[in-house]
């Protein structure tokens, strides 16, 4: 047992230390780099649409972790409260160590109610500097992040006036 678990932890490390090497990793502050891809429903995402129009948040996460799947009913309420009134909600699967199989799976167990795409080459976690799931990146309107840290952040109508100005 313990000789299978060393190529995951190897891997698990790898992949978390990755990003502390990659200059220009998002942080708050910045403004969030736009990107494309295709959901897991078919349909095209291009942030660079969202950027400048509305706040986003951004969920990057994996089926095999445990605190994502706690994460997902929070989103879920703030997508519910907010996505109506023009909050863009996106989640990204990190592709490590998954596959679309399993990350479908997880998403109808958890009931996600956001597009999510799967990013089999780890490209646009590695340009956010995703450094462990769950991530959660928000901006606001103008696409300047205001938030990035590993749980939902709370988010009040007051938040979210300011998140939309």
């Amino acid at each position: 047992m313990l000789r299978r678990s060393i190529p995951f932890l190897f891997l698990s490390l790898c992949f978390l230390l990755l990003p502390l090497t990659a200059s220009g990793a998002i942080k708050v502050g910045d403004t969030v780099a736009p990107f494309t891809g295709t959901d897991m429903n078919g349909r095209q995402v291009d942030l660079g649409q969202v950027i400048g129009k509305q706040p986003i948040m951004l969920i990057f996460w994996a089926s095999w972790c445990p605190n994502c799947k706690r994460e997902v009913p929070r989103v879920n309420e703030l997508q519910e409260k907010y996505g109506s009134r023009g909050m863009y909600f996106l989640g990204i699967n990190v592709g490590f160590n998954d596959s679309p199989e399993r990350a479908r799976a997880f998403m109808e167990s958890t009931g996600m109610n956001y597009p999510v795409l799967f990013d089999k080459q780890g490209t646009i976690s590695r340009q956010y500097g995703v450094q462990g799931v769950p991530t959660i990146i928000v901006t606001d309107k103008s696409g300047r992040v205001v938030f990035k840290n590993f749980g939902v952040p709370e988010i009040t109508d007051e938040n979210f006036k300011q998140l939309s100005q």
